[in-house]
Formats: C-alpha cells, structure tokens, sequence
C-alpha cells in the first residue's frame, strides 16, 4: 500500500513540473517587447522621438552643446548606424541581447565614431 501511494506522490510531482514548464515556454514566446522597449531599461541612455520608428537615441550627459550625435549601432558585429537603421533591420523576437558601451576604454575600440556611446546587439541566429 505504501509503495502504491508513493508512486501515486511522484507521478503527481512529475506531472505538474511537466505542465509548468509548457506554460512558462508559451508566455516567453507569446511575450516580446520592442527594440526601443529594450533599450529604455538601460540606464544612461536619452531617447527623443515620437515614434518608434524615428526615435534618436543619445548618451545622457554629453558635454557638447552644438554637435549631438547619436549612439553607433552594431548587430552581430557588423556596423549598422543609428537607431532607424537597426529598427528595420531586427526583429525584436529575433534579439537575444543588448549590451551599451560608454566608457572610454570601451570605446577606444570603435574609433571616433563611437565616441558618443555604442550599442551591441546579438541575435539568436
């Protein structure tokens, strides 16, 4: 009897981890947030814009007063060039990460193109 009742126990614990994890895959799949969604849960950014579409984005606390220029773009490696230009090129269930680089010593790497900050994106494929 003991032996029935144990098994009865782990079929019901197996079965309900089982149905957990189907339901937390569906919601990850049927959850996306927008490039521009993503990139406002990043500290140190300024977006201006009305629409997602023809948003800017800036680093926040840059010193020039004549010459703002927008955050470098970089997906998989390749340069792509200001927000507009990665909006049409990535689809937001297609990103994988975002990475804002700011630093100096960051930035040293990216020349004086990427003096006022670079985004780094890798997708899932």
């Amino acid at each position: 009897m003991k032996k029935i009742l144990i098994l009865l126990i782990i079929s019901v614990l197996t079965s309900c981890q089982v149905s957990n994890t189907s339901q937390s895959q569906d919601i990850k799949s049927k959850t996306s947030l927008s490039l521009l969604d993503r990139l406002r849960s990043l500290p140190g950014l300024r977006i201006s814009g009305f629409d997602e579409r023809n948003a800017e984005i800036y680093l926040r606390g840059q010193t020039s007063v004549k010459y703002y220029k927008e955050v470098l773009f970089f997906v998989n490696g390749n340069r792509v060039g200001n927000y507009s230009s990665a909006y049409q090129l990535l689809q937001p269930d297609n990103i994988d990460s975002i990475k804002l680089l700011k630093s100096s010593s960051e930035l040293n790497v990216y020349g004086a193109d990427g003096r006022d900050g670079v985004i780094l994106i890798k997708t899932k494929n």
